[in-house]
């Protein structure tokens, strides 16, 4: 019986004590599908954090500079400055800072100041009788001093949340890395969307004036005695459908300058000025070269950010448990106590006390069971969504890379099927003016040309906003390109 506490005291100490942190093992597979088709695969420079803080890969800005569109590089400057939700996630992460700032003072004493003035009056219950009717006069108590406490960290409590704050500041940090990719991404999905929509009213503009030339034609040959009314009339009627086109496309115009208007910060209108000048859609690699899976998924800042989530809620467990163990603090006081201000500081005023304390839940191990009890939860909950993020990182470079190679292909064979629409048009209209077709050849072709052409627009845009896409999939880690450009 004589040796039950020191037994108590070895069993608590080993539920008190954590295992060191390991990053959660993830089965990532060696290579990606998609990437062996048609893209260059290389072990990129691409690093995730480490639990020994190392800095994940910075976002490049590659991925819009090499295309060569100063306006689009504008813009991107303009919304890492001035966008909120970036501001927003910064200020977040000076927050963590300082919150990280706060848990490392707890290795430190802390002292307090304090003075106090008391009037007070004590009761003749408060002692020994001293006789019937006895009273004690009014009294005035003036007090200053300092009071420090610090605590020991000898199990580790105090070192535990100091870890949970700092990884704290890497899921902040790669938070705002996040936004930062997002942000980029999404403004320039919508710079190319705008480009593409602008080229699709072109397109629609330049056949309006094709067919109403045709449709002049036709009234001309009417009036000539050459022609029919049905001609004028379906000439009409398809011109009339193809300027039906050109609202929703103006539509389609302002609603990414406005959109683009908020990622830099600014009213939705403010830009539209800027980029009513119409400019084609860059032209895109061919190909590209990504990393490695195993080193591509954790550079990514979602991924990281899980990760770093994981090492914080793993700290916590360790804090929790240390609970289960005394906590042991020295307290200190030092100051004057006088019944005047004016002796404050006089022989005999002087105080002080010094000494340990020490504290321990004995008869509340059950909650702190359950305190760490719920922290466990909360670090298997964070692992769970780490190795769901690793699963969704890799679903989401697959898509990427398969949408980029399928539009990059599907402009190739509609760009072929335009020129030759466009060649067909033209000889149409010249057999139906020399009287060897018939008018309904020319509208086929035209309609044939006008949708071959919108199709196409719409291709450059699908693989403009699918290359934006593919940055965000990597995480912004952009490497340089593998192959020449597309054109398109």
């Amino acid at each position: 019986m004589r040796n039950s506490p020191i037994l108590l005291a070895l069993l608590l100490a080993g539920c008190a004590t954590a295992p060191a942190y390991r990053r959660p093992a993830v089965d990532v597979p060696p290579s990606f599908r998609e990437a062996s088709r048609d893209s260059v695969v290389r072990d990129s420079a691409a690093k995730s954090a480490t639990t020994s803080g190392t800095s994940p890969a910075p976002v490049s800005d590659g991925f819009w500079r090499e295309l060569g569109d100063t306006t689009l590089s504008r813009l991107v400057d303009q919304a890492v400055r001035a966008n909120f939700d970036l501001q927003a996630a910064e200020a977040r992460l000076r927050g963590a800072r300082a919150a990280r700032a706060g848990a490392v003072f707890d290795f430190a004493p802390t002292v307090t100041f304090g003075g106090s003035y008391t009037r007070q009056r004590l009761s003749a219950a408060s002692f020994p009788p001293i006789g019937a009717g006895a009273t004690f006069p009014d009294q005035d108590i003036w007090d200053g001093g300092f009071d420090a406490s610090w605590e020991l960290d000898l199990f580790g409590r105090v070192r535990r949340n100091v870890q949970a704050q700092g990884a704290f500041v890497s899921v902040a940090r790669e938070d705002l890395r996040d936004i930062r990719v997002s942000l980029i991404a999404e403004l320039a999905r919508s710079y190319f969307d705008l480009r593409g929509a602008q080229e699709q009213l072109a397109v629609a503009q330049r056949n309006a004036d094709n067919q109403r030339r045709t449709r002049d034609l036709t009234r001309e040959r009417l009036e000539a005695g050459q022609g029919t009314a049905f001609d004028t009339e379906r000439a009409e009627a398809q011109l009339n459908l193809t300027l039906a086109i050109i609202p929703t496309l103006e539509g389609r115009v302002a609603a990414a300058e406005y959109q683009i208007g908020v990622l830099l910060g600014r009213p939705p209108a403010s830009v539209a000025g800027e980029l009513d000048v119409v400019a084609q859609l860059p032209a895109f690699p061919a190909s590209v070269s990504v990393a490695r899976p195993d080193s591509l998924v954790r550079a990514r800042p979602d991924v990281a950010a899980a990760e770093r989530l994981v090492a914080a809620q793993h700290a916590l467990v360790g804090s929790a448990k240390a609970d289960y163990l005394p906590r042991v603090s020295l307290g200190a006081g030092i100051g004057f106590t006088a019944t005047r201000f004016d002796s404050l500081g006089d022989h005999g005023t002087f105080r002080y006390a010094v000494g340990p304390v020490i504290s321990w839940p004995a008869l509340n191990l059950g909650r702190v069971k359950a305190q760490v009890n719920a922290a466990q939860a909360r670090e298997a909950e964070a692992q769970a969504q780490y190795s769901q993020a690793v699963l969704r990182a890799l679903q989401d470079v697959e898509t990427s890379l398969s949408r980029y190679r399928t539009a990059q292909a599907r402009v190739g064979r509609i760009q072929d099927a335009a020129s030759a629409s466009e060649r067909a048009a033209e000889l149409a209209r010249l057999r139906f003016t020399e009287g060897v077709a018939d008018f309904l050849q020319v509208l086929d072709a035209e309609r044939t040309l006008l949708d071959a052409q919108s199709q196409l627009s719409q291709a450059r845009t699908d693989a403009a906003t699918a290359y934006a896409a593919l940055y965000k999939a990597l995480g912004g880690s952009w490497p340089e390109p593998a192959g020449e450009g597309s054109g398109s």
